[in-house]
């Protein structure tokens, strides 16, 4: 009965939910125009974002975008260095963290991103490690630009959206140094929850020339939940943590102006991250609310962490045939090494990446109408596989090569709008070896080849000098996770079956921003929708594809009421149903690895002195309880994190505070409760302090 409830519960009431979310903004509409008119663009200094290959306004944005500035990024790490604890804390539409190395179950609107860093992929597609937000540290980070949504602007992967990660550029003028050292420690057991962390940069101008080199080095000790016990090194059972580890990374930059036309840029990180570590985890009890413990014992054979190796060569020039062309090739190398569970071989995720992008924008004019086309083409070779270190070997070498051509064409509409409309063709063929899999099913190796058209249209409409309503349609393309779909299959004779796991997904959104002087704020909702979603059945946790919904509401919004006062936050509300029959006429929740429950944050920011800054800051996450029957039922719980941020100038430097979780919240992450099992029921990380103190000379 309470299964025929849930699935009659409501057509007519989801119907409802959707119509009133279309109707948002234009409920909002009212109150962030009464926001005073902002001051003319030029003189703010607008953002401009990349993220959608060309550099654009954000005035003139089509999209759902946040940027995440240096400064809020520098802020952030100083509280906790974890980048899905900083795009949670920031980011409208961001599932709250996993507080794991993981990114596991941190959806962007219910839907997996995909992540770059200066445009180089970091997201392994034919083999989700999960490790994307985990592969530089924050102190190599100039900026991050989330497009919130699905887009084929980057393509290959892109279904829930993309986040770009810009890494740090030389300064400008002469020779510039910057060192930074610091410390981390849980209140209750600072001996054993110590870290350390320092962080070294120097850049220069010569002439045409300049450069940059920045090192960071952290160590990190046993982290304790709110309970002040010992949270087991995988918080997510051997999805990787960051307890009883060493962290290294290294960037280097080199660019060279021959004049103000022209620009090359080599540049290369190197990020290594290894847990050696003497614990492991014991067994909980989630029906009876017993956590997992964390208990004496080691079975890995090699350290479990990431290894990043990434090279990057961009060429721009501002007037070839009347286009201005971006020209980038890079080459990527990633190793995500999982800890061992028990019963099972240790392995790793290796991924080596070359690539290369082309991106034109020609301006041109029609009936007086001064129009722009942007154009291009990318291309991507990954060799991708699953390799057994102590076992064998049972996901097999895959090498996918694609190429994509794209154009979009950018019209004013008067001096009231423009719209963007454009097309983008993926040509993605994908070798697979064949392979003993795990349940003993010898699968012969074959090639699958996927083309598909992926269209966007979408438009800005200029409500006054300070406000402007967006939104539109676009698609996203993924290949899906063909490596477990071979992994796991018991049915697959030949690999070149799995060619109807590809993925297209349809997003919808409209939006309203504003900004002035003293505020900014907006709001936006959206709907996407796809035959081949992604869930997991509770038998060996096997993947299962079937038609899906996603619809929700954000909002964001920062005032400067008083001379030396900013406050503000976000909220993020989304729902989702699968439809297990493909028919409709049998629907359940998406879980809460994918729809995370009701996310709300706030802070405050008081300048005390000039030489004085105050943050306190907080995220409250609500309570959500699925309808499924799928592997991760969990339930979350209630949940609110306060956070505290002072910086203070003391002698030739800085010195920094930053408190997480202030008041010591007892609680388990979104994805540790949706998880449910024995091995991955923990709690997070209970109250953390740390001070850094930085000096530039």
């Amino acid at each position: 009965m309470q299964m025929v409830k849930h699935m009659n519960k409501s057509k007519a009431a989801l119907v409802a939910t959707r119509a009133g979310l279309w109707a948002a903004p234009a409920a909002l509409a009212l109150t962030l125009a009464a926001l005073p008119a902002f001051a003319e663009q030029e003189n703010a200094g607008e953002i401009v974002v990349t993220a959608t290959r060309a550099a654009t306004p954000v005035s003139e944005l089509t999209r759902s975008v946040t940027v995440v500035d240096e400064e809020t990024v520098e802020r952030e790490a100083k509280i906790n260095r974890n980048l899905g604890d900083i795009l949670s804390n920031t980011t409208p539409g961001f599932a709250t963290s996993s507080e794991a190395l993981s990114n596991f179950g941190q959806t962007l609107r219910g839907r997996d991103f995909l992540t770059l860093i200066d445009g180089v992929p970091q997201s392994t597609p034919l083999r989700g490690a999960s490790r994307d937000l985990n592969t530089i540290d924050p102190d190599a980070i100039e900026r991050i630009e989330i497009v919130r949504g699905g887009t084929a602007a980057y393509g290959f992967g892109a279904t829930g959206g993309l986040v770009n990660i810009i890494t740090k550029r030389p300064e400008d003028g002469a020779l510039k140094a910057k060192s930074e050292v610091g410390i981390r420690f849980s209140t209750d057991h600072p001996s054993d929850s110590m870290q350390y962390q320092t962080t070294h940069s120097l850049s220069g101008r010569e002439g045409e020339i300049d450069f940059l080199a920045a090192g960071t080095f952290v160590s990190r000790n046993s982290i304790f939940d709110g309970d002040g016990d010992r949270i087991p090194p995988d918080s997510l059972g051997v999805q990787g943590g960051f307890a009883d580890t060493d962290e290294w990374n290294f960037l280097g930059k080199l660019d060279f102006e021959p004049d103000a036309n022209q620009r090359f840029e080599l540049s290369a990180n190197y990020f290594e991250f290894l847990q050696d570590t003497e614990y492991t985890f014991g067994l909980g009890n989630p029906a009876a609310g017993i956590k997992t413990p964390a208990v004496k014992g080691s079975p890995n054979v090699e350290e479990p962490g990431t290894e990043n190796l990434m090279i990057n060569g961009e060429y721009t020039h501002s007037a070839v045939l009347g286009s201005e062309l971006a020209a980038q090739v890079y080459y990527g190398d990633i190793t995500s090494r999982f800890g061992k569970f028990p019963g099972f071989a240790q392995t790793e995720v290796q991924s080596e990446k070359w690539g290369g992008r082309l991106t034109m924008q020609t301006p041109f004019e029609v009936a007086g109408t001064d129009m722009k086309l942007l154009w291009g083409a990318d291309y991507l070779r990954d060799e991708t596989v699953q390799a057994g270190i102590d076992g064998p070997t049972i996901v097999p070498v895959m090498e996918q090569n694609a190429i994509a051509g794209f154009a979009e064409l950018e019209i004013p509409v008067g001096e009231w709008g423009l719209v963007r409309g454009g097309v983008r063709y993926e040509d993605i063929t994908v070798d697979i070896d064949s392979v003993t899999n795990r349940p003993g099913r010898f699968v012969q190796g074959g090639e699958i080849s996927l083309q598909e058209a992926l269209f966007n249209l979408n438009g800005v409409v200029y409500l006054s000098e300070r406000s402007e309503l967006y939104g539109g349609f676009s698609q996203g393309f993924s290949v899906a996770d063909l490596g477990r779909v071979i992994r796991d299959s018991t049915t697959i004779n030949n690999a070149s079956e799995v060619a109807s796991e590809a993925q297209l997904v349809d997003n919808y959104e409209l939006g309203l921003r504003t900004a002035n002087d003293w505020a900014d704020g907006s709001v936006a909702v959206f709907f996407s929708e796809s035959e081949k979603g992604t869930t997991y059945s509770t038998t060996n946790l096997n993947l299962v594809k079937a038609p899906e919904e996603i619809w929700g509401i954000e909002a964001a919004l920062n005032v400067t009421p008083a001379p030396r006062w900013k406050l503000g936050g976000t909220a993020t509300w989304m729902d989702g149903h699968v439809d297990l029959d493909s028919n409709g006429s049998y629907e359940e929740d998406l879980d809460n690895t994918r729809i995370p429950p009701l996310k709300l944050t706030a802070y405050v920011d008081y300048e005390v002195t000039e030489w004085w800054n105050a943050r306190l800051q907080a995220l409250h996450s609500g309570h959500r309880e699925p309808f499924t029957t799928g592997a991760y039922r969990g339930d979350s719980d209630v949940y609110t994190l306060v956070d505290l941020y002072s910086s203070f100038d003391v002698g030739p430097g800085r010195l920094e505070l930053g408190v997480d979780n202030l008041f010591n919240e007892d609680y388990f992450p979104v994805v540790n409760a949706a998880f449910n099992v024995a091995y991955a029921y923990n709690k997070g990380p209970g109250r953390m302090a740390s001070l850094t103190y930085s000096i530039e000379w």
